[in-house]
């Protein structure tokens, strides 16, 4: 009697498992399509989209201290606005305090900046290049018929930043409103955004949402402490070495320390160019060393202790946001990145209970 071939133990294509790739395949379109259009209407509504975002980050700033002043008998209103005052003073008081200490040293930072060029000159001339005053007037020559080359894009490119300072001044004073009302009125609105669901969905909706602005909350206090152990190490390390605005070059790590890696970047390369230009290389490298240093203790032991452990967030998923939301909407994407995954993160977890529960 002939036996049998064995069967294949390869996959073998049936019509169930095609419709079943086939749904997948369009569950995935859909999703595609879905999230194409969320990011086109984010796109054109981004002049309402950031300042509710920035308002929700600053409410998940201030809403500990609210709570907190609402258990001890203080009216919500009075609250809300202390919360907010004491924000405003420490933030718009970092800000100003930078700003003004820039533009108090600009003259010295100018003759810095003199004498560094002249050091550069020097060193081209008597240095291993040794360039003649014929090349180095060529070059700087040359350096000169580029700036007025440019001179119309330049000055274009700053009034570009001048017409948009109007839109920036009109989107702070949207996010200032919406953060008092979120503040004042974040319960009630919260209630009536949970109305038009159905008992079943809107109590997912209440879970995943609550659950998204608590853990919104742990990352804006976290990335502060974050922020603080940054500026307070680097500051500390320019003080001895003399580099000017030592304070507020602190104040700017502090501030841009919420936009994990990438601020922390930019900062400490302002840092080292400034120490560059008023101290000279050697100072420098110091700085540069100190920043390094700072840096691998956030990326090592604060970022994964900290926000790490309060978030739940890999480095490796923060970091992909980051280049994500900074390719699509420049700094404010890079800003929003991280709490948007934390959300989304929080969202999924809801779900993950509530499925959980009716299994």
């Amino acid at each position: 009697m002939r036996k049998s071939a064995p069967e294949s133990s390869g996959i073998r294509l049936t019509s169930a498992g095609l419709r079943r790739a086939t749904t997948m395949a369009a569950r995935l379109l859909v999703l595609f399509l879905a999230l194409w259009a969320l990011r086109t209407l984010v796109s054109h509504l981004a002049f309402v989209v950031v300042p509710v975002a920035v308002a929700l980050l600053l409410a998940a700033a201030c809403e500990p201290l609210v709570r907190r002043l609402a258990r001890r008998g203080t009216p919500r209103g009075l609250a809300a606005f202390a919360a907010m005052l004491g924000g405003a003073v420490v933030v718009g008081g970092l800000v100003a305090f930078a700003v003004l200490s820039v533009v108090n040293n600009l003259p010295e930072l100018g003759r810095q900046l003199t004498a560094t060029l002249d050091a550069v000159r020097t060193w081209l001339a008597e240095g291993p290049l040794r360039l003649d005053d014929q090349q180095l007037r060529d070059m700087f020559g040359r350096l000169r018929e580029w700036l007025t080359q440019h001179q119309q894009s330049l000055v274009s490119g700053t009034m570009g930043v001048f017409s948009t300072l109007g839109q920036v001044l009109a989107g702070g004073l949207l996010t200032l409103v919406i953060l008092v009302l979120l503040l004042y009125d974040g319960p009630k609105i919260w209630d009536f955004l949970l109305r038009p669901w159905r008992p079943a969905t809107r109590e997912f909706v209440d879970d995943a949402g609550r659950t998204a602005f608590h853990d919104l909350t742990r990352y804006v206090g976290s990335t502060a402490l974050v922020a603080l152990i940054d500026a307070l190490g680097i500051g500390l390390g320019l003080v001895p070495l003399g580099v000017p605005l030592a304070v507020p070059l602190a104040a700017l790590v502090f501030l841009g320390a919420f936009v994990p890696y990438v601020g922390a970047f930019v900062s400490g390369a302002i840092a080292v160019g400034i120490a560059l230009v008023t101290n000279g290389p050697v100072t420098a490298l110091i700085v540069l060393g100190i920043v390094v240093a700072v840096q691998q203790l956030e990326g090592q032991l604060l970022q994964p202790l900290l926000t790490g452990n309060l978030v739940r967030l890999h480095p490796l998923a923060v970091l992909l946001a980051i280049v994500v939301g900074g390719a699509e909407a420049g700094i404010a994407g890079a800003l929003l990145a991280v709490p948007v995954l934390s959300s989304l993160r929080a969202v999924l977890v809801a779900a993950g209970r509530h499925r959980a529960r009716e299994d």
